[in-house]
């Protein structure tokens, strides 16, 4: 059976340290199916906490991650000190990110790069803004400059989530369809700029108001390798089922 990720992305939460314990703890109380990487990105203030609490199973990921190894980037984190801490896994260009922040592609391509020169495994994500947009020039843009400059021998370690920002935190998910049409045009465009066979191996992911639900329907997609969760990875009996119904 093929490899799924679920990655629970907590944002800007929890408050506290005693509730990033116990969302810990609560996920480590199911034993995990087999085929499941679990991934958790807490915000960096938790990262070394959670890091301590895992079983060696469970990989641990940063929400971001600055582009310089050192120096004066006052409010970076460097992708050294995230892979000395621990962390396996970063997530770049979140749509959040992206619009809110205003990270610009060329930004996220420098966080690409150095994500692969540490070692760490970049989860790129790219979606469009709203239902009606132009989805094929969209991910042709944003895919094609956040990896513009990287070679064929360091992108074996990437995975893509699609998100459409109209679908994150709005309550109102994608529908499985099109997210497999989706994932199928990232396959695309990926070996269109690398190779088909690497396009096919690609882990490509859902990301958007995933529940207990609906992850099943996006997961179990042929084309669509797991889920990127947001809100409901708060929720330890909800993330719990999300798990099992990816098992």
């Amino acid at each position: 059976m093929a490899k799924k990720y679920i990655i629970a992305n907590w944002k800007m939460n929890p408050s506290s340290q005693e509730e990033a314990t116990r969302l810990v703890k609560g996920v480590l109380a199911q034993a995990l199916p087999k085929n499941i990487e679990l991934i958790i990105a807490p915000p960096f203030i938790y990262l070394d906490l959670v890091k301590k609490n895992l079983k060696k199973e469970i990989k641990l990921a940063a929400q971001n991650i600055g582009w310089a190894e050192r120096g004066a980037f006052t409010g970076e984190v460097s992708g050294l000190m995230l892979k000395n801490i621990g962390c396996d896994y970063v997530i770049i260009g979140h749509s959040e990110r992206r619009h809110k922040i205003g990270e610009t592609d060329e930004m996220i391509n420098l966080k690409l790069k150095a994500a692969f020169k540490t070692g760490l495994n970049p989860i790129l994500a790219v979606g469009e803004k709203e239902c009606s947009d132009d989805i094929i020039q969209i991910l042709n843009s944003q895919i094609k400059s956040d990896l513009n400059g990287i070679d064929v021998s360091e992108i074996g370690r990437l995975i893509i989530a699609y998100e459409p920002v109209w679908a994150i935190g709005t309550g109102v998910s994608d529908t499985p369809d099109h997210a497999l049409s989706s994932a199928l045009l990232i396959r695309k465009i990926i070996g269109n700029l690398y190779t088909p066979d690497f396009a096919v191996d690609l882990p490509v992911l859902y990301g958007g108001s995933v529940t207990a639900e609906n992850a099943a329907d996006f997961i179990g997609q042929t084309g669509i390798n797991g889920a990127l969760v947001g809100s409901a990875s708060l929720n330890i009996e909800e993330f719990l089922k999300i798990i099992k119904s990816a098992g």
